[in-house]
């Protein structure tokens, strides 16, 4: 969080900022402030939101500093802006060394910022005397540096949320103004639909502390009260979706899941999930159509419903559909999550299963051939690249595989090989891989317009956490 000794300290930032900042005609002026701003930029602006600071002496409120910002984010993640993840900005934290426990200047602020690929950071304080509430926030746009005149609102501690909701459409105001309401429009919390209005600071301080917590039974035991206080919220139940999930505990995390709308902001993650636990659990037709309805959504012509391709999606999608027998749909859903994301080997693995199960097996060499350049180590890979060659009579190119150098791995794979019988679809489709990760930066396109999105996923290594597309369970 920012130290108070920030604001002395930056203090001729601050004002250079603000000085650019209405030069350039980015925040408005006093005299035009009736008029709603124009966004920061004419591209969807990306924002990481910071915990608000705590200046109050009340000990209890510890917990509302991190409840602002998640409370921030979920309200303009309901009015479509893209809003990073508080574990992107962990993450951020994490590559550049520093601890979450970190109180930050405005020049860490603009530096986490961009190391999450933010182009706007919302960061601000509270007083509360226990009885009444303050909440300031400012906005920075991190390039060029311009940082907005502080925005204020004041109210009962109980009124928390109709507070907050004032201030958040201040927020969405500077950040997204196609999106500002006139003025006299309603402002108040029955205007966003997300949380629920009628939202507890009970609720709320149960779900922040259950979402921050480090010790897992204490977290389920708090996130489970919060969603008992506020049933509605869907937040609650998709972190005990995804904490059984992490668990593998499919039975426990599906109906929680089931319990998150596919249009909020986690519906996509959350059905996702659901898809790769019915595919945990050997269902392959509940599956099949999770993952369908996603693909789907892609196709929508409503901005709100569409979603992007996920080359991960895609994937389940293809080893639902080999469980069925279904080899050539199968094979189809593999090329298409290869050219989404060609450096991943687990698809190109998958596609050579596919054309093996379908009696392909000349088609399946090159296919397995890429995964085994993309990974050398990759051990199933390398005996079901030399089982396939030895299947159409190219035994001489297999024992050039089986001799490599010597190595371990190498050898492994090969004494794997020596007992695979890639004539035999039972076998084959129990070595498809299934994609558990989910990767939310891509839901950041789909305000674009379809027409200048990119064709190809992040390349690998690059898209930080929750691009990270590990091998599932088997």
């Amino acid at each position: 969080m920012p130290s108070r000794l920030f604001r002395t300290g930056l203090l001729v930032f601050c004002v250079c900022a603000c000085a650019a900042a209405y030069a350039g005609g980015l925040f408005p002026t006093r005299a035009e402030a009736a008029d709603p701003p124009a966004p920061v930029d004419s591209h969807p602006v990306t924002v990481l939101v910071f915990p608000f600071e705590n200046e109050s002496r009340v000990a209890n409120l510890d917990w509302l500093g991190e409840g602002l910002s998640e409370l921030t984010s979920e309200r303009l993640l309901d009015r479509g802006v893209n809003v990073l993840t508080r574990q992107d900005r962990l993450a951020a934290l994490e590559k550049m060394g520093l601890p979450d426990t970190t109180r930050l200047s405005h020049a860490m602020i603009v530096k986490i910022a961009g190391e999450a690929d933010a182009d706007v950071a919302v960061f601000g304080r509270f007083i509360s005397d226990g009885k009444t509430v303050t909440l300031e926030a400012h906005i920075l746009q991190i390039s060029p540096p311009s940082l907005s005149p502080v925005l204020t609102q004041s109210g009962d501690l109980q009124g928390l949320m109709r507070v907050h909701s004032r201030l958040s459409w201040q927020i969405l105001c500077l950040v997204d103004g196609k999106n500002c309401p006139p003025e006299g429009a309603n402002r108040d919390e029955s205007s966003f639909s997300e949380p629920p209005p009628s939202l507890r600071m009970d609720a709320m301080e149960n779900f922040i502390r259950g979402f921050v917590g480090m010790d897992d039974d204490v977290r389920l035991r708090l996130l489970r009260e919060a969603s008992r206080l506020e049933p509605s919220w869907d937040r609650p139940p998709f972190e005990l979706g995804q904490m059984y999930f992490e668990r593998r505990d499919c039975e426990t995390a599906l109906p929680w899941f089931s319990r998150v709308p596919p249009a909020r902001p986690d519906g996509p993650e959350a059905s996702f999930n659901a898809g790769v636990c019915h595919l945990i659990r050997n269902d392959a037709a509940r599956a099949d159509a999770t993952f369908s309805v996603l693909i789907d959504r892609s196709r929508s012509s409503e901005i709100k419903e569409r979603l992007p391709e996920f080359p991960e999606v895609r994937n389940n999608l293809g080893v639902a559909q080999l469980r069925q027998g279904k080899w050539n749909e199968a094979e189809i859903e593999f090329e298409r999550a290869a050219v989404l994301d060609s450096d991943e080997p687990d698809y190109w693995v998958n596609l050579g299963i596919a054309k093996l199960a379908g009696k392909q097996a000349a088609g399946a060499i090159a296919p397995l051939e890429r995964a085994r350049n993309i990974d050398p180590d990759d051990k199933d890979a390398r005996a079901l690249l030399i089982a396939t060659l030895e299947s159409v009579g190219r035994g001489a190119d297999a024992a050039t595989i089986r001799a490599e150098a010597g190595r371990p791995e190498a050898s492994e794979g090969a004494a794997h090989a020596a007992t695979l019988n890639v004539q035999d679809p039972d076998v084959l489709v129990k070595m498809a891989r299934i994609s558990d990760k989910f990767d939310r930066a891509l839901l950041r396109t789909t305000n674009e317009d379809p027409a200048t999105r990119p064709a190809t996923h992040v390349p690998r290594g690059n898209e930080g956490k929750h691009g990270e597309n590990n091998r599932g369970p088997k």
